[in-house]
């Protein structure tokens, strides 16, 4: 059961509400399409920052015809057939992820790759910056920071201790993740790890680990994006 805070320091679900929840729900996340045919609203009586009200809806869920979309450069093998009517395979899982966002106006550039490695060692899942313009017309960036939640204390505490910024903004966000597993293939230069992603048993990417490449490139003194395609080519021509 997917759990957060919004900084309320009041309780917004009984026991009793969260074991009818957890008892009558199959699964969590947010609403899909659906055609809706019925919403209630109860309101209580505590005084929030929010509007203390519990709305719930009751629809039936639509059907789409989509069909599975893949971007690899060559035919994807035991990819399933566009079937008419056939509904588009859903993504495997379903993750909520802390993001956590802060303007800086006033650190030496420098600063920032070493931020982005401390993070990633504090467990961040990505790191990245934005270029903004800030009050006075400074030229600053937007750091940007998405972690688990577990890790997300973790990631302030790098921010905080590595960056000159006086306040961290933090929300809790779901995003879709499709399955992937690691595979390995064998190239005239050496064994490369490939990512194979999958959505239900459709293959929908595959890539080369960057880092695999690269060392093979730096000791065999050959381009990356040479090896690159050799590793690609090896799996296509295993599969």
């Amino acid at each position: 059961v997917p759990v957060y805070s919004n900084g309320i320091d009041r309780e917004l679900c009984t026991p009793t509400g969260s074991a009818i929840a957890c008892t009558l729900a199959e699964g969590f996340g947010p609403p899909p399409k659906m055609q809706i045919r019925a919403i209630g609203l109860g309101a209580g009586s505590r005084m929030l920052a929010i509007p203390n009200i519990l709305r719930l809806w009751i629809g039936e869920k639509e059907v789409f015809n989509q069909f599975p979309i893949t971007n690899a450069p060559f035919p994807m093998p035991n990819a399933q057939c566009p079937i008419p009517n056939a509904p588009f395979p859903m993504p495997n899982s379903l993750e909520t992820i802390a993001v956590l966002e802060t303007q800086i106006d006033d650190l030496s550039p420098q600063a920032i790759g070493y931020i982005f490695d401390a993070l990633f060692v504090a467990g961040s899942l990505d790191v990245f910056t934005q270029p903004i313009v800030m009050k006075k017309s400074r030229l600053g960036v937007l750091l940007t920071v998405i972690c688990h939640p577990e890790t997300q204390a973790a990631c302030e505490t790098v921010i905080f201790r590595e960056t000159t910024t006086l306040g961290i903004r933090r929300s809790t966000q779901q995003r879709t993740i499709l399955h992937r597993e690691i595979q390995t293939v064998q190239t005239e230069y050496g064994e490369v790890q490939i990512k194979v992603a999958k959505t239900g048993q459709t293959i929908t990417n595959v890539q080369p680990e960057y880092e695999d490449c690269a060392e093979i490139a730096r000791l065999k003194n050959i381009s990356w994006r040479e090896v690159h395609r050799l590793a690609l080519q090896s799996w296509y021509d295993r599969t």
